[in-house]
Formats: C-alpha cells, structure tokens, sequence
C-alpha cells in the first residue's frame, strides 16, 4: 500500500501519485522482502482515491518506469475529472472531500497555496480557520465536519476564486485523466451507476478512449448502490479478476463494456 499522496498529504494531484506508486513498486522489487530467484507478479489495484493514484501510474509507467511488467490493474469509484466530483459534492453529505482536495492541490506550490488562504473569508460561519482545520483531518473526520455544506461559501467570490488561473493550472496537469498514456496491461474497471461522487459518463469516456487505442479492458456498470455501496459491492469482483490475471486465467481481450447487478449483503472482508 503505496503513501502515494506523500508527506504534504497531496490528495489528488495524479503526477506525484502516480510516479509514488510507480516507486512503491520498485522499492519492494528491489527490496530483501522477495526471494532474487522467484519470478515475481504484480499489479495495481484501487478504489476511489486509490484509482486515481493507480490510474495515474498506469499512464505514466511507459515512460517512467518502463521496465515494470504489470499483470493487471483493477481501478473501482473512478475519478477521472476531479471538477465534476467538487461540483458534485459541495452541498452534499460528502462535501468534507473538498477542502482536502484544495489543500492537497496547493500542497506543492507556495503561491497558490498562498492565494487559496488568501481567498478565504476571515470571519462568519464559513471562514478561514474552519477550512484550514482540515490540515489535520482525516478524510471520515471531514465528512462528520463538513456535511451538507456548500464550500464555495467559505471563499470570498464563492466558486470564481477556485477558478482562478493559479489553481486551474495546476489542477489541469493533475485533474484529468486519460492524456498522458494509456494502461499498458489488462484492466478491470467496476463502477456504479449511481456514483454520487463522480459521474458515470466521464469513465465511460475514459474507457471507451481506452478501447479506441487497444487496451485490453474489462468495464463493468454496477446497476445498484453508490459510491460507498460499490467499495463492498466490487471488492470481491476485483479481488477474483486479480486472481485470474495471477493465475493466467483471465480471458480480457480487447474491450468488454456491460452492466451488472450485484449488491453483497454481508462479507467477511
């Protein structure tokens, strides 16, 4: 499990993500974890967040890592336009991602970190000292904070202020996935149709730009449940998909989209 957001918390920022997962898997190939005379397997697996520090790393592993052969990846709750999920959630009972998504944005960069903080209201109910309390959340504790709120009120011109080009242009280089490579290996996408964190069309669109250039991909549209239902609901689909592309046993080749139904009742995991 890869710290792939880093010691400045940089949630969502694909590039870093993506090269830190990369590295994660070379630091336990080369590590004494793993016998030097055993051929070992490995693949990318991630839901929500997670799939995007996978899905980053897939882009980028031809030409930053070159030499790691991925048996798989298996990405669920995909994100592949973090504007459409702020825009989604701000008001919502998810809303605490939010903050989280600004500061992990600005984690990198003094001058627009500054520019954010310097945006925010000073007093009122929305204002800075409560958004910046989100420096020391974590992502459960900024839901149970922020739920139902509208975050653009904490900011002086509302929405405008997150528009801004000092952010936008570092969000345009972390935020949207699909134009900086293409998997290099089989690919399991679950998603429900339902996910209120972020819109099903935008990873039908990142598949389908997938099976335009060849990747061999496995797509599945679960009919029921949300974003937090498809964490349980996919888990053991992915987990049994993983096992067949181990076992050489996986038939993924080309493009499969379809929908399914699945909702577990109870698990043991």
């Amino acid at each position: 499990m890869p710290d792939h957001e880093g010691p400045k918390a940089s949630m969502v920022m694909g590039i870093s993500e993506g090269h830190a997962t990369l590295d994660s898997v070379r630091a336990v190939l080369s590590s004494s974890l793993l016998p030097k005379d055993t051929k070992t397997k490995y693949a990318l697996w991630g839901y929500s967040g997670g799939s995007v520090a996978s899905e980053w790393a897939s882009e980028l592993q031809e030409q930053y890592a070159p030499e790691l052969r991925f048996s798989g990846m298996a990405i669920g709750g995909c994100v592949p336009n973090v504007t459409e999920t702020r825009n989604n959630l701000t008001g919502s009972p998810y809303a605490g991602l939010i903050p989280g998504v600004y500061l992990g944005l600005t984690s990198q960069d003094r001058e627009a970190r500054a520019y954010l903080v310097s945006r925010l209201k000073p007093s009122g109910t929305y204002n800075a000292s409560a958004f910046l309390a989100d420096l020391n959340l974590t992502v459960f504790q900024a839901f149970a904070t922020y739920p139902g709120q509208d975050i653009y009120e904490y900011f002086v011109d509302g929405r405008a202020d997150l528009e801004a080009p000092i952010l936008t242009k570092v969000a345009d280089r972390n935020w949207y996935q699909g134009y900086h490579g293409v998997p290099q290996m089989p690919t399991f996408v679950y998603k429900a149709i339902g996910d209120e964190f972020s819109p099903t069309n935008s990873t039908d669109a990142l598949v389908k730009r997938w099976c335009g250039v060849g990747v061999d991909v496995e797509y599945q549209r679960n009919t029921v449940g949300g974003h937090i239902a498809e964490i349980t609901n996919g888990r053991l689909r992915a987990l049994e998909w993983l096992g067949s592309v181990f076992e050489g046993t996986a038939s993924v080749k080309g493009c499969s989209v379809k929908n399914v139904t699945v909702k577990v009742t109870n698990t043991t995991l």
